[in-house]
């Protein structure tokens, strides 16, 4: 039970509510769930829901003038420590559904969230795996490559990721932004972090895989074929194949549609891709510019995660997702502090997360560089 002050003890029974029924609005209203209000027995709309959750806000920051800017600095000096308490538990499901609310990542990534200080371990199920990197968060140059055995345990080191959120919070107390605007906002920098850190996790791996289970240039049936069998076989595994949206529609193009179901051909006509290439599912990977400086054509390599990579991927749990990580502990809401002669007088928060990727080859996989 989190223990409040007499301040906010003071609002939280001068609107009714209490710290579990405000964190749940909150998480609805950031999650786009349906909010339905057992005081007007009704569902309520977002606009009042965001009405509702800026009005305790200002009211536990204590701020009654928008427009005193002194006052309202003073408030959010005073008070915003516990409004960051009542809000972090939103941010930080927020974050956690974010990144692994798809498919691309439950497919890819074997995940583990652990408290402060708990151990980082994973245990092999495979004999002679191959770790190739355990470090993420400092550089992804530093390679351990060694073999591991069997029933081993390997450990993912964690690092401290912050995102600073002065701006967005002082325009969410003035009712520039709504809730879900400023949550998302600190959501998508965490979940583009951890994107990256899979997305170089997932090219680093695929450097130490035998030349049978790979593939290059335009995509050949026969040879496609070969290496989907060749992962299945290996592994006794059904498999997937993984691409960003421009990759997986050039499997379309040697697929033989004309036996097609209806619903395959219309998931060309709409997505671009047949969705089950002869009886494997295809799943999407998001990516993204790297930058918005672009050139005057299109290259793979202007994207965070290729367009021109496909890969095979066995479908047999933890020892298949070959992506490790470990996310540890809490996300927190702090005050930044340390400020030189030639910052504004706008107060700076940062929003700190602590997690770790790595990977280990157990299973072999394949690729099919395009």
């Amino acid at each position: 039970m989190k223990k409040f002050s007499e301040h906010t003890m003071a609002v939280f029974t001068a609107m009714n509510t209490d710290y579990d029924a405000m964190n749940n609005l909150m998480q609805d209203v950031a999650l786009g769930r349906e909010i339905y209000d057992s005081e007007t027995d009704r569902v309520i709309t977002k606009s009042e829901a965001n009405a509702k959750i800026l009005d305790f806000s200002r009211q536990i920051l204590g701020i009654t003038d928008i427009k005193d800017q002194k006052a309202v600095r003073r408030a959010m000096r005073d008070h915003s420590r516990e409004w960051f308490d009542i809000i972090e538990d939103t941010v930080d499901k927020v974050i956690e559904v974010g990144f692994k609310d798809n498919d691309w990542f439950t497919e890819l990534v074997d995940y583990k969230s652990i408290n402060f200080g708990d151990r980082q371990d994973f245990v092999l199920e495979d004999a002679d795996a191959i770790l190739s990197v355990a470090k993420a968060g400092t550089s992804h140059n530093d390679h351990i490559l060694q073999r591991l055995r069997q029933g081993q345990t390997i450990s993912i080191p964690t690092e401290l990721y912050v995102v600073k959120v002065g701006a967005d919070i002082n325009r969410y107390i003035l009712g520039d932004v709504d809730w879900t605007k400023l949550v998302n906002a600190i959501a998508i920098a965490f979940t583009t972090e951890i994107q990256n850190q899979v997305y170089a996790e997932i090219g680093t791996v695929a450097t130490t895989l035998p030349s049978r289970f790979k593939g290059t240039g335009t995509l050949v049936k026969a040879d496609l074929d070969n290496i989907i069998q060749d992962v299945a076989a290996y592994n006794s595994s059904d498999v997937i194949i993984m691409g960003t949206k421009a990759a997986l529609s050039k499997i379309s193009a040697i697929a033989d549609v004309q036996w097609a179901a209806v619903d395959q051909k219309n998931s060309v006509m709409n997505t671009g891709n047949i969705g089950i290439y002869e009886g494997t599912r295809l799943v999407q990977i998001p990516t993204r510019f790297k930058s918005k400086n672009l050139g005057a054509t299109s290259q793979p390599s202007d994207f965070v995660f290729p367009t021109n990579e496909l890969y095979i991927l066995p479908v047999i749990g933890d020892a298949g997702r070959f992506i490790k990580m470990i996310d540890e502990g809490d996300t927190q809401i702090l005050e930044q502090l340390d400020r030189d002669d030639y910052l504004s007088d706008l107060q700076t928060y940062q929003v700190s997360r602590r997690f770790g990727v790595g990977s280990v080859l157990g299973r072999y996989f394949g690729q099919w560089v395009i």
